[in-house]
Formats: structure tokens, C-alpha cells, sequence
């Protein structure tokens, strides 16, 4: 995937670096480097050159593995909102998560061979 910065050029590191990828989507670096340090994961699935593992599943959060929230989207990409997934939609969530996870990159590895 190739990666062309828009704006950010902090000399602290504190601002977001906006890039637009040839996919036509936007990566945001601030937000997860600076995430990082404080322990959070992130993973990264490149569809780029792979099949999307799981087509059908829409955005998502897991808490603790017990509850699923699940975000709306317009036909533009416009944020509408979230809802929680009833607690017997779960297993599929866990299931979408396990399924991506196994083919998915840690951020710090895709930073590596992809970012500035």
C-alpha cells in the first residue's frame, strides 16, 4: 500500500500526520503511535493484496469479550451513531475478531514497512 502524507509536520510528534492511501482511504499516525506508549494494541489488515477475511462484518468494539458495539455508517462514510449488539450476537463478533487477528499485522511491524 503506498502512503502519501497530506499534512503533519510537528517536530514534537504531537500532532496528527494525515496520509491518503492509493485505496483512496486516510491513515491518521498520531492516534495510534502516541496510543502505543501507553499500552494500547492495535493490528492492522491490509486488504490491499488479500481478500477481506470478513466482508460482511460491519465496524465494531469489543468490551471484555461481553458486549459488541457496533457503528453506522451512511452510503458516504458519515459516522450515524453505535448501538450494542444483543449479548447473543457476541459469539460472532468474537468469531469476526479471531478470524482477523490471525491475519492481521502488528501496528509497530506495519509502521515499520509502510510509515515515516
Amino acid at each position: 500500500m503506498k502512503l502519501t502524507r497530506l499534512v503533519g509536520e510537528c517536530e514534537d510528534g504531537e500532532c496528527p500526520t494525515i496520509y491518503t492511501t492509493d485505496r483512496g482511504t486516510l491513515a491518521i499516525s498520531w492516534g495510534y503511535r502516541r496510543n502505543l506508549t501507553a499500552g494500547e494494541e492495535f493490528f492492522i489488515l491490509d486488504t490491499t493484496d488479500q481478500e477481506n477475511p470478513i466482508p460482511d462484518a460491519p465496524d465494531f468494539w469489543l468490551f471484555d469479550e461481553r458486549a459488541a458495539g457496533v457503528m453506522e455508517y451512511d452510503g458516504e462514510g458519515k459516522y450515524l451513531g453505535s448501538a450494542f449488539a444483543g449479548e447473543e450476537q457476541v459469539p460472532r463478533f468474537l468469531e469476526y475478531r479471531d478470524t482477523t487477528l490471525a491475519q492481521a499485522v502488528p501496528f509497530p511491524d506495519w509502521w515499520a514497512k509502510y510509515g515515516w
